[in-house]
Protein backbone atom coordinates (compact mmCIF):
# COMPACT_ATOMS: atom_id res chain seq x y z
CA UNK A 1 0.00 0.00 0.00
CA UNK A 2 2.76 2.40 0.57
CA UNK A 3 4.33 2.45 -2.75
CA UNK A 4 1.25 2.69 -4.51
CA UNK A 5 0.39 6.38 -2.87
CA UNK A 6 4.13 7.45 -3.28
CA UNK A 7 4.00 7.74 -7.02
CA UNK A 8 1.62 10.27 -7.51
CA UNK A 9 3.55 12.57 -4.80
CA UNK A 10 6.52 12.41 -6.59
CA UNK A 11 4.97 13.30 -10.06
CA UNK A 12 3.81 16.26 -8.29
CA UNK A 13 6.25 18.86 -8.36
CA UNK A 14 7.19 17.51 -11.91
CA UNK A 15 4.03 18.61 -12.95
CA UNK A 16 4.25 22.26 -11.75
CA UNK A 17 7.58 22.55 -12.94
CA UNK A 18 6.41 22.05 -16.25
CA UNK A 19 3.93 24.61 -15.82
CA UNK A 20 5.77 27.09 -14.90
CA UNK A 21 8.45 26.37 -17.73
CA UNK A 22 5.41 27.34 -20.40
CA UNK A 23 5.28 31.33 -21.38
CA UNK A 24 2.14 32.76 -20.80
CA UNK A 25 1.25 35.33 -23.48
CA UNK A 26 1.14 38.99 -22.73
CA UNK A 27 -1.52 41.28 -24.14
CA UNK A 28 0.57 44.43 -25.44
CA UNK A 29 2.08 41.22 -28.03
CA UNK A 30 0.13 40.59 -30.70
CA UNK A 31 0.51 37.24 -32.56
CA UNK A 32 2.70 36.17 -35.40
CA UNK A 33 -0.15 35.48 -37.25
CA UNK A 34 -1.55 39.06 -36.95
CA UNK A 35 1.97 40.58 -37.58
CA UNK A 36 1.80 38.61 -40.55
CA UNK A 37 -1.54 40.20 -42.08
CA UNK A 38 -0.24 43.75 -41.57
CA UNK A 39 2.75 43.54 -43.57
CA UNK A 40 2.17 44.85 -46.95
CA UNK A 41 1.88 42.38 -50.06
CA UNK A 42 4.89 41.97 -52.19
CA UNK A 43 4.01 43.37 -55.36
CA UNK A 44 4.76 40.67 -58.40
CA UNK A 45 6.11 41.96 -61.41
CA UNK A 46 3.57 41.78 -64.73
CA UNK A 47 3.83 39.05 -66.91
CA UNK A 48 5.30 39.33 -69.90
CA UNK A 49 3.58 39.90 -72.82
CA UNK A 50 4.62 39.36 -76.17
CA UNK A 51 3.41 40.07 -80.11
CA UNK A 52 1.80 37.25 -81.60
CA UNK A 53 2.98 37.48 -85.02
CA UNK A 54 0.01 37.30 -87.91
CA UNK A 55 0.09 34.69 -90.08
CA UNK A 56 1.53 35.73 -93.63
CA UNK A 57 -0.61 36.68 -96.19
CA UNK A 58 -0.98 33.86 -99.01
CA UNK A 59 1.27 34.73 -102.29
CA UNK A 60 -0.40 36.79 -105.16
CA UNK A 61 -0.62 34.75 -108.09
CA UNK A 62 2.03 35.67 -110.29
CA UNK A 63 1.03 37.66 -113.04
CA UNK A 64 0.59 35.51 -117.14
CA UNK A 65 2.13 38.31 -119.30
CA UNK A 66 0.35 36.54 -122.18
CA UNK A 67 -2.93 37.77 -120.94
CA UNK A 68 -4.27 40.92 -121.50
CA UNK A 69 -4.49 43.33 -118.25
CA UNK A 70 -8.20 45.02 -118.06
CA UNK A 71 -7.21 45.58 -114.37
CA UNK A 72 -7.07 49.84 -114.91
CA UNK A 73 -10.12 49.10 -117.10
CA UNK A 74 -13.23 51.06 -115.92
CA UNK A 75 -16.61 49.89 -115.96
CA UNK A 76 -18.10 51.23 -113.57
CA UNK A 77 -20.75 53.40 -115.75
CA UNK A 78 -21.30 50.23 -117.60
CA UNK A 79 -25.08 48.89 -116.68
CA UNK A 80 -24.85 45.42 -116.18
CA UNK A 81 -28.37 45.18 -116.88
CA UNK A 82 -27.93 45.69 -121.06
CA UNK A 83 -26.60 43.89 -123.68
CA UNK A 84 -22.85 45.58 -124.90
CA UNK A 85 -21.77 45.73 -128.45
CA UNK A 86 -18.38 47.27 -129.31
CA UNK A 87 -17.51 49.92 -132.39
CA UNK A 88 -14.48 50.18 -133.78
CA UNK A 89 -12.85 52.90 -135.91
CA UNK A 90 -10.28 51.88 -138.19
CA UNK A 91 -7.84 54.04 -139.77
CA UNK A 92 -7.63 56.82 -137.38
CA UNK A 93 -6.96 59.59 -137.05
CA UNK A 94 -8.44 60.19 -140.04
CA UNK A 95 -10.67 63.91 -141.34
CA UNK A 96 -13.67 62.94 -139.56
CA UNK A 97 -12.04 62.09 -136.23
CA UNK A 98 -13.93 65.47 -134.36
CA UNK A 99 -16.56 64.19 -135.89
CA UNK A 100 -17.16 61.10 -134.29
CA UNK A 101 -15.76 62.07 -131.09
CA UNK A 102 -18.33 64.85 -131.26
CA UNK A 103 -21.56 62.22 -131.84
CA UNK A 104 -20.36 60.51 -128.87
CA UNK A 105 -19.85 63.33 -126.68
CA UNK A 106 -23.43 64.59 -127.81
CA UNK A 107 -24.77 61.16 -126.62
CA UNK A 108 -23.25 61.03 -123.31
CA UNK A 109 -23.93 64.45 -122.31
CA UNK A 110 -28.12 63.35 -123.10
CA UNK A 111 -27.21 59.83 -121.81
CA UNK A 112 -25.47 59.83 -119.15
CA UNK A 113 -27.27 56.42 -117.48
CA UNK A 114 -25.70 55.05 -120.69
CA UNK A 115 -22.21 56.07 -121.64
CA UNK A 116 -21.05 55.01 -124.98
CA UNK A 117 -17.66 54.55 -126.14
CA UNK A 118 -15.54 53.10 -128.96
CA UNK A 119 -12.21 51.89 -129.97
CA UNK A 120 -9.94 53.64 -132.16
CA UNK A 121 -7.02 51.53 -134.34
CA UNK A 122 -4.98 54.20 -135.63
CA UNK A 123 -2.08 54.02 -138.07
CA UNK A 124 1.01 55.74 -137.47
CA UNK A 125 1.23 57.26 -140.59
CA UNK A 126 -1.64 59.44 -140.11
CA UNK A 127 -0.54 61.34 -137.52
CA UNK A 128 0.23 64.97 -137.69
CA UNK A 129 1.16 68.10 -135.17
CA UNK A 130 -2.66 67.94 -133.60
CA UNK A 131 -3.62 63.45 -133.41
CA UNK A 132 -2.03 63.53 -130.14
CA UNK A 133 -4.31 66.04 -128.42
CA UNK A 134 -6.93 64.40 -130.19
CA UNK A 135 -6.59 60.83 -129.08
CA UNK A 136 -5.88 62.23 -125.74
CA UNK A 137 -9.28 63.92 -126.08
CA UNK A 138 -10.77 60.52 -127.14
CA UNK A 139 -9.26 58.78 -124.16
CA UNK A 140 -10.68 61.15 -121.82
CA UNK A 141 -14.18 60.42 -123.32
CA UNK A 142 -13.63 56.94 -122.54
CA UNK A 143 -12.40 55.67 -125.59
CA UNK A 144 -9.92 52.58 -126.15
CA UNK A 145 -6.72 53.20 -128.69
CA UNK A 146 -5.60 50.12 -130.66
CA UNK A 147 -2.21 49.61 -132.89
CA UNK A 148 -3.46 49.37 -136.67
CA UNK A 149 0.72 49.32 -137.96
CA UNK A 150 2.31 52.15 -138.81
CA UNK A 151 1.55 52.46 -143.08
CA UNK A 152 -1.31 49.82 -143.44
CA UNK A 153 0.95 46.82 -145.04
CA UNK A 154 -0.17 43.49 -146.05
CA UNK A 155 1.58 42.29 -142.88
CA UNK A 156 2.07 38.85 -144.38
CA UNK A 157 4.65 39.67 -147.02
CA UNK A 158 7.10 41.59 -144.55
CA UNK A 159 10.07 40.11 -142.63
CA UNK A 160 9.97 39.99 -138.96
CA UNK A 161 11.98 43.23 -138.19
CA UNK A 162 10.00 44.79 -140.54
CA UNK A 163 6.83 43.82 -139.28
CA UNK A 164 8.35 44.42 -136.02
CA UNK A 165 8.69 48.09 -136.74
CA UNK A 166 5.55 48.56 -137.84
CA UNK A 167 4.12 47.74 -134.68
CA UNK A 168 7.03 49.26 -132.24
CA UNK A 169 6.55 52.89 -134.31
CA UNK A 170 2.98 53.38 -133.63
CA UNK A 171 3.04 51.85 -129.88
CA UNK A 172 5.46 54.83 -129.47
CA UNK A 173 3.01 57.32 -131.07
CA UNK A 174 0.14 56.34 -129.29
CA UNK A 175 1.91 56.07 -125.92
CA UNK A 176 2.13 59.58 -126.04
CA UNK A 177 -1.85 60.26 -126.11
CA UNK A 178 -3.23 57.26 -123.66
CA UNK A 179 0.96 56.54 -122.03
CA UNK A 180 0.24 52.80 -122.53
CA UNK A 181 3.34 51.08 -123.87
CA UNK A 182 1.18 48.34 -125.69
CA UNK A 183 -2.37 48.17 -127.06
CA UNK A 184 -4.51 46.07 -128.55
CA UNK A 185 -3.89 45.20 -132.21
CA UNK A 186 -6.02 45.04 -135.56
CA UNK A 187 -3.81 43.58 -139.16
CA UNK A 188 -4.92 45.69 -141.96
CA UNK A 189 -7.26 44.20 -144.10
CA UNK A 190 -7.82 41.50 -141.57
CA UNK A 191 -4.36 39.68 -143.08
CA UNK A 192 -2.58 37.17 -140.74
CA UNK A 193 -0.62 34.37 -140.57
CA UNK A 194 2.10 32.49 -138.03
CA UNK A 195 4.94 35.29 -137.89
CA UNK A 196 2.01 38.05 -137.29
CA UNK A 197 0.50 36.06 -134.68
CA UNK A 198 3.66 35.21 -132.64
CA UNK A 199 5.27 38.78 -133.25
CA UNK A 200 2.33 41.05 -132.01
CA UNK A 201 2.53 41.32 -127.78
CA UNK A 202 -1.05 41.94 -127.60
CA UNK A 203 -4.38 40.04 -128.51
CA UNK A 204 -5.39 40.41 -131.91
CA UNK A 205 -8.55 41.95 -132.90
CA UNK A 206 -10.82 41.21 -135.91
CA UNK A 207 -14.41 41.46 -135.74
CA UNK A 208 -18.25 40.16 -136.74
CA UNK A 209 -20.08 42.86 -137.91
CA UNK A 210 -18.49 44.52 -141.27
CA UNK A 211 -20.18 47.30 -142.19
CA UNK A 212 -18.20 48.11 -145.30
CA UNK A 213 -18.51 51.57 -144.84
CA UNK A 214 -15.30 52.35 -146.98
CA UNK A 215 -16.97 51.03 -150.16
CA UNK A 216 -18.99 53.70 -150.58
CA UNK A 217 -22.64 52.22 -149.06
CA UNK A 218 -24.91 54.72 -147.75
CA UNK A 219 -25.82 55.51 -144.31
CA UNK A 220 -28.90 53.98 -143.82
CA UNK A 221 -27.24 50.23 -145.23
CA UNK A 222 -24.21 51.04 -142.57
CA UNK A 223 -27.42 51.20 -139.95
CA UNK A 224 -29.46 48.15 -141.48
CA UNK A 225 -25.89 46.62 -141.73
CA UNK A 226 -25.55 46.60 -137.76
CA UNK A 227 -28.83 46.62 -136.48
CA UNK A 228 -29.96 43.09 -138.68
CA UNK A 229 -26.81 41.50 -137.21
CA UNK A 230 -26.30 42.50 -133.76
CA UNK A 231 -25.81 40.77 -130.89
CA UNK A 232 -24.37 40.55 -127.46
CA UNK A 233 -20.67 40.92 -127.24
CA UNK A 234 -20.29 41.92 -131.33
CA UNK A 235 -17.54 43.39 -132.49
CA UNK A 236 -18.40 46.18 -135.10
CA UNK A 237 -15.57 47.02 -138.28
CA UNK A 238 -15.97 50.84 -139.47
CA UNK A 239 -14.05 53.51 -140.45
CA UNK A 240 -12.46 56.77 -139.79
CA UNK A 241 -12.52 59.09 -142.89
CA UNK A 242 -16.33 58.58 -144.14
CA UNK A 243 -19.25 60.86 -144.09
CA UNK A 244 -21.62 58.28 -144.21
CA UNK A 245 -20.33 56.23 -140.87
CA UNK A 246 -20.91 59.87 -138.97
CA UNK A 247 -24.71 60.43 -139.90
CA UNK A 248 -24.99 56.53 -138.76
CA UNK A 249 -23.69 56.64 -135.74
CA UNK A 250 -25.86 59.50 -135.15
CA UNK A 251 -29.01 57.07 -135.01
CA UNK A 252 -27.29 53.88 -134.19
CA UNK A 253 -26.26 55.23 -130.81
CA UNK A 254 -29.77 56.27 -129.08
CA UNK A 255 -31.82 53.55 -131.04
CA UNK A 256 -29.35 50.61 -129.91
CA UNK A 257 -29.78 52.45 -126.24
CA UNK A 258 -33.61 52.17 -126.77
CA UNK A 259 -33.19 48.40 -127.91
CA UNK A 260 -31.25 47.54 -124.52
CA UNK A 261 -27.53 47.70 -125.56
CA UNK A 262 -24.60 49.85 -124.11
CA UNK A 263 -22.04 50.55 -126.80
CA UNK A 264 -18.45 50.27 -125.33
CA UNK A 265 -14.78 50.27 -125.76
CA UNK A 266 -13.44 46.05 -126.72
CA UNK A 267 -11.29 46.04 -123.14
CA UNK A 268 -14.60 47.24 -121.25
CA UNK A 269 -16.45 45.00 -122.98
CA UNK A 270 -14.01 41.73 -122.66
CA UNK A 271 -13.66 42.77 -118.43
CA UNK A 272 -17.73 43.26 -118.14
CA UNK A 273 -18.64 39.65 -119.63
CA UNK A 274 -15.96 38.35 -118.33
CA UNK A 275 -13.44 37.41 -121.08
CA UNK A 276 -9.70 36.70 -120.52
CA UNK A 277 -7.65 37.72 -124.06
CA UNK A 278 -4.40 36.48 -124.74
CA UNK A 279 -1.66 37.78 -126.34
CA UNK A 280 -1.46 36.60 -130.32
CA UNK A 281 -5.30 34.97 -129.89
CA UNK A 282 -7.91 35.97 -132.29
CA UNK A 283 -10.97 37.53 -131.59
CA UNK A 284 -14.07 38.59 -133.65
CA UNK A 285 -16.21 38.90 -130.13
CA UNK A 286 -16.63 38.62 -126.38
CA UNK A 287 -19.55 37.22 -124.89
CA UNK A 288 -20.51 37.47 -122.10
CA UNK A 289 -19.88 33.60 -120.21
CA UNK A 290 -22.41 32.56 -118.51
CA UNK A 291 -22.44 30.85 -115.21
CA UNK A 292 -21.44 26.90 -115.39
CA UNK A 293 -19.63 27.49 -119.04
Amino acid sequence: MKKRCILPILCLPFLCAACKSVPTPSSSEPPQAIEEELQEPTTLPPPEHKPVPLPEPPPEPPVDPDIWDVSDVDISAIDQSRKLISFTFDDAPARTIENILAVFAAFNENNPDCPASATLFCNGCLFDSSSVSTLHAACALGFELGNHTYAHFDLTTLSEPTLQAEIDKTDALLEQADGKPRHLFRAPYGRLNDLVRATVQTPILDWTIDTLDWTGVTADEIYQTVWSQKFSGAIVLMHDGHDQTVDALKRLLPDLKAEGYQVVSISKMAKAHGVTMRRGNVYIRARKKEIGN
